[in-house]
């Protein structure tokens, strides 16, 4: 019998019905709830609960460890602070770590990786072993179509954040992982829904303008900047920084006939100015003809037509990838590689500008077959279809892994 010890999940039950499926199987389970939030989503049964100071964690954690011999632990992102250090005592004592994250490919996967994801992920590295490794792997049978769970997926946030800050009277210790709190998120929300015409608005005049000039642009779509793939496997502080730089490699290396569009990410909080901050950085590199910010729009459309892409490390890199499109990765990402995306190690960014190479199938192909096998399970975290369709994939790799 496998004891499963389960930290934050993605917000929903998905990490409650997971632990539901592995209990019918035999095995014992145990969540630890450290703030309102996290009993929002798991309430009732078979919980602990974290009330101190994050200083006394590892301890805490390491005791519960021990106590209940845990086998396996379950974490969605691993780089959360209480996450990393229960990661790392995990490994110390031999336990089985499962990280979950939104999928590398979309729609239709979530990622689950034995160790780490994205920065901290055990995937190739190099080409060549990217392909030694896709030998050995199986041909991957098509995913099973489960639509776009975004609607859950916000409702679910809304209860999450909503138990947070209710709650917080019986976790007043606890800290998110998030440059900003619950409170102050859900009132960044509040003010973007409000303004949602006249962004809209905006946005649609400036994509008129990037099309009716026909100049060739390349496109940068944005990241959270709260998100741990910008601070943490990224040379730069946050989105504002990196903006900065793309924009200011851009005005000296470009070519002078192309253009580049921004685009803010879909679930951007609006607690950074971006239209603003891009409009005054663009008119000090002088070049704000040539640079438009865009929200709303969609993304595959603008990759389609563009010249190539520039990413930090999102996974919509891969979607660039995947329509032949080339990528520049300015942070760490897993599809960083020769014949993927480029990097600072293959060439500068000045260079990119106008040196752009576009992916390889076969290195594609190959990257795909190693995921599906290795970092993929078919489903989402958010409709009961997918969740669903997830569990059972997770308990295959469990039972595989075990044998």
């Amino acid at each position: 019998m496998k004891t499963h010890l389960f930290l934050q999940g993605p917000h929903g039950p998905f990490f409650r019905k997971l632990g539901s499926a592995l209990r019918e199987q035999g095995d014992k389970v145990i969540r630890v709830n450290s703030c309102g939030g996290d009993v929002w989503d798991w309430p009732l049964g078979h919980t602990k609960y974290f009330h101190k100071k994050n200083i006394f964690w590892g301890a805490w954690i390491a005791e519960l460890m021990d106590r209940e011999e845990v086998t396996d632990l379950h974490v969605f992102g691993d780089w959360r602070p209480l996450h990393r250090e229960a990661v790392l005592l995990a490994r110390l004592r031999g336990l089985r770590v499962w990280a979950y994250e939104e999928g590398y490919l979309r729609p239709d996967y979530i990622t689950m990786e034995s160790g780490g994801v994205n920065g901290l992920s055990s995937l190739p590295k190099t080409r060549d072993a990217m392909a030694a490794l896709a030998a050995t792997c199986p041909k991957p049978a098509s995913p099973r179509k489960l639509g776009n769970p975004q609607v859950y997926k916000t409702w679910m946030a809304i209860g999450h954040y909503a138990g947070t800050i209710f709650m917080w009277p019986f976790f007043h210790h606890f800290q998110t992982h998030r440059p900003q709190s619950a409170s102050h998120e859900v009132w960044g929300w509040f003010l973007r829904v409000l303004s949602r015409s006249r962004r809209k608005k905006r946005s649609a005049k400036e994509l008129k303008a990037a099309y009716r000039s026909r100049a060739p642009y390349f496109l940068f779509p944005l990241q959270l900047d709260s998100d741990s793939q910008v601070r943490r496997y990224s040379p730069y502080s946050g989105m504002k920084e990196a903006i900065a730089c793309v924009l200011t490699s851009f005005a000296s290396a470009a070519p002078e006939n192309t253009h580049i569009i921004i685009r803010n990410h879909p679930l951007d909080n609006g607690l950074i100015d971006y239209a603003t901050f891009i409009d005054s950085f663009a008119k000090a590199c002088g070049i704000r003809e040539r640079v438009h910010f865009v929200e709303g729009a969609k993304a595959n459309r603008m990759m389609d037509k563009s010249i190539g892409v520039v990413v930090l490390n999102s996974t919509i890199g891969i979607t660039a990838l995947r329509l032949g499109k080339p990528v520049y990765c300015v942070g760490t990402a897993i599809y960083a590689m020769e014949g993927l995306a480029i990097n600072s190690e293959q060439m500068p960014l000045d260079d990119f500008w106008q040196k752009k190479r576009a992916p390889q199938r076969d290195a594609l192909a190959d990257f795909e077959r190693v995921l599906k096998t290795h970092a993929l399970v078919n489903g989402n975290f958010y409709t009961p279809e997918g969740i669903d369709t997830a569990i059972d994939g997770i308990l295959r790799r469990l039972g595989n892994d075990m044998e």
